[in-house]
């Protein structure tokens, strides 16, 4: 094990001060102002930076074209990233749709509905209204895209 790998060890029961002192070796000034869990982590990552070289330019300005992307500074604007639907066993959806109440039990990864068994949301919002929804969507999980 490196120097550096053992200095990075030993920093989730460093004090705040020998977090500072570590800090100070590694960037000028006085370190930041942040709570002690961001701090380590980032004297974890300046140490890291050190021993196994910084980001490639090129992913830098990809991350940085993100980051502007998302906070709108620039004129592309990027999706925030969709996360998984993860619905536990016996969990109910219901949906109100032309005055009738659709309610669908999520059973062994599968959708109950009207005493038939579906693979997808998708599906059983298509028998509902007879057009292509996002399952997902009908049932109100994920907003309006656009």
């Amino acid at each position: 094990m490196s120097k550096i790998d053992t200095i990075i060890a030993t920093i989730p029961a460093m004090p705040r001060r020998g977090l500072e002192a570590h800090w100070r070796k590694l960037e000028p000034g006085e370190a930041p102002r942040l709570p002690d869990p961001l701090l380590r982590r980032l004297t974890a990552q300046l140490l890291q930076e050190r021993r196994y070289g910084d980001v490639p330019a090129i992913i830098r300005r990809e991350l940085t074209h993100i980051s502007e992307s998302a906070a709108g500074t620039t004129g592309k604007q990027v999706p925030a990233p969709v996360m998984p639907i993860r619905l536990s066993d016996g969990t109910r959806l219901i949906r109100e749709w032309n005055g009738r109440t659709i309610e669908v039990l999520v059973v062994g990864g599968a959708f109950e509905w009207e005493g038939r068994t579906y693979k997808s949301l998708t599906k059983i919002a298509h028998e509902v209204t007879g057009a292509h929804w996002s399952g997902p969507r009908f049932f109100g999980m994920r907003p309006r895209r656009g």
